[in-house]
C-alpha cells in the first residue's frame, strides 16, 4: 500500500503544476518526482538490510536433502496429481542447484534457450555470508573471514530487465570481487530466503546469461532457520515455479474426491462486529474452477487444487487457490470434518490466520 501512495503522490502532483505553471513547470516537477522516488528507493535500500540482519548460508544444498523430499512432492502433487509429481519435483530441484557459472556456464548452455540450470552457492571461497546492518561480511567453510566491508546505497539496478534490486557499494578500492552487492528485496519474512548477487563491476551484475557472473544468482537461507521456515520455502519455490495453465486428469480426480466441489459459506463470526452482515462464500465447480462473493460481488475467480497428504482419509491436506488475474498461487494446510449437525466444514490454516467454511446443502 505504502509503495502505491508514493507512485501516486508525485503523479498527482506534477499535473497540478502543469495546471498552474504551464509547460516550463512540468521539466521541474518530473524532477521532483524523480528525487521523491530516489529517496524512496533509499530508504527502501536501507530497510532492506536491517530485515535481513543474521547469517546465511547456500540455500539449495540445504532444501534438497533427501529428508525434505516429500515437502518437494506435496504441492506438485496437489497441482498435478500423483504421477506426474515425482517427475516436476525433481525437475524443479535441478534447476537452481547448479556449480558451474560464467564463461563455464556459457559454454554448457548457450544463451539458455534449450534449457539452463542456474548455480545459486556463494561464490568466491564463501561458504556464510552476514549482514549486519550496512557491514557485510563473509568466512570460508573454515569460519575464516574472506571480506568484510561498510556499503552504501548507490541507486536501483535490472538484472535483465526480469528483476529489479538494490546496489550497494564498498569505499573500498580493494575490495576485488566484492565491491558491490546487489541485493533483491526478498526478506526471511517475506519469501523465507534472499537473492542476490557480488561482484566487481555493475555492467556484468546485470547480465544473466553473459559475463563473469552468467547463470549465477546467490540463494541465502538463514542459518538458524527452524523446520517452518524449510517448509515454507520449499513451498513458495514449488508453487511459483509450476504450470497452472494446463489441469490434469489427475488433479482434477484427486480434487472430487476429497468433495471440493459445491458452494461453501465463510463463518466471519471470529472476525469481531466489522464483518456482521457480511456474506463471504466461494463455489468449486466440476472443473476446478473457483470463484468467490462478497455481498453477491464476485471478488475473485481461481482454480482450486488439494490433495490429501497425511494419513489417507483422515480429512486433513494441503490446498493451493492459483489466482486467474494475480496470476498467483497460495497454498494452506486444510481440515474437512462434519460439525456436530452432520454439516461438512472446510477450514484452511494460513500463515496470517484461520477460516472456515460450511458446505451449503
Amino acid at each position: 500500500m505504502k509503495k502505491i501512495i508514493h507512485k501516486l503522490i508525485p503523479f498527482t502532483l506534477a499535473l497540478a503544476l502543469i495546471f498552474v505553471f504551464g509547460v516550463n513547470a512540468s521539466a521541474e516537477t518530473s524532477q521532483q518526482a524523480d528525487t521523491a522516488a530516489e529517496m524512496n528507493s533509499a530508504e527502501e535500500a536501507a530497510a532492506l538490510l536491517e530485515n535481513i540482519r543474521g547469517t546465511y548460508e547456500p540455500l539449495f544444498p540445504i532444501i534438497t536433502r533427501p529428508e525434505y523430499d516429500q515437502l518437494w512432492l506435496d504441492p506438485c502433487i496437489a497441482v498435478m496429481g500423483e504421477e506426474a509429481a515425482p517427475k516436476m519435483a525433481e525437475m524443479l530441484k535441478s534447476a537452481c542447484n547448479g556449480t558451474i557459472y560464467g564463461q563455464e556456464a556459457i559454454d554448457a548452455f548457450g544463451d539458455g534457450s534449450n534449457g539452463a540450470q542456474f548455480d545459486c552457492l556463494f561464490i568466491n571461497g564463501v561458504s556464510t555470508i552476514t549482514f549486519n546492518g550496512t557491514t557485510i561480511s563473509g568466512a570460508d567453510e573454515s569460519g575464516n573471514q574472506v571480506f568484510s566491508h561498510e556499503y552504501a546505497y548507490t541507486g536501483k539496478l535490472s538484472l535483465a530487465g526480469m528483476m529489479e534490486g538494490y546496489l550497494y557499494e564498498t569505499a573500498d578500492e580493494n575490495a576485488g570481487e566484492f565491491r558491490y552487492f546487489y541485493m533483491m528485496p526478498d526478506t526471511p519474512a517475506t519469501t523465507f530466503h534472499l537473492e542476490f548477487r557480488y561482484g566487481s563491476n555493475t555492467d556484468d551484475l546485470a547480465k544473466y546469461n553473459d559475463g563473469p557472473y552468467a547463470y549465477w544468482l546467490a540463494a541465502g537461507f538463514p542459518a538458524d532457520a527452524d523446520a517452518d521456515t524449510v517448509k515454507n520455502v520449499i513451498a513458495l519455490f514449488c508453487l511459483e515455479n509450476m504450470d497452472y495453465s494446463a489441469r490434469s486428469e489427475a488433479s482434477l480426480a484427486q480434487l472430487k474426491e476429497l468433495g471440493f466441489e459445491g458452494k461453501w459459506i465463510a463463518d466471519l463470526t471470529p472476525f469481531g462486529e466489522a464483518y456482521a452482515g457480511v456474506e463471504l462464500y466461494m463455489v468449486i465447480d466440476e472443473n476446478g474452477h473457483g470463484v468467490t462473493f462478497m455481498n453477491s460481488q464476485q471478488t475473485r475467480v481461481f482454480e482450486a487444487f488439494a490433495f490429501d497428504n497425511g494419513e489417507k482419509g483422515d480429512g486433513e491436506g494441503l490446498y493451493v487457490a492459483y489466482d486467474n488475474e494475480a496470476k498467483e498461487p497460495e497454498a494452506a494446510p486444510y481440515t474437512m470434518a462434519a460439525n456436530d449437525n452432520g454439516r461438512t466444514v472446510l477450514t484452511f490454516y494460513a500463515a496470517d490466520g484461520v477460516i472456515s467454511y460450511l458446505k451449503a446443502e
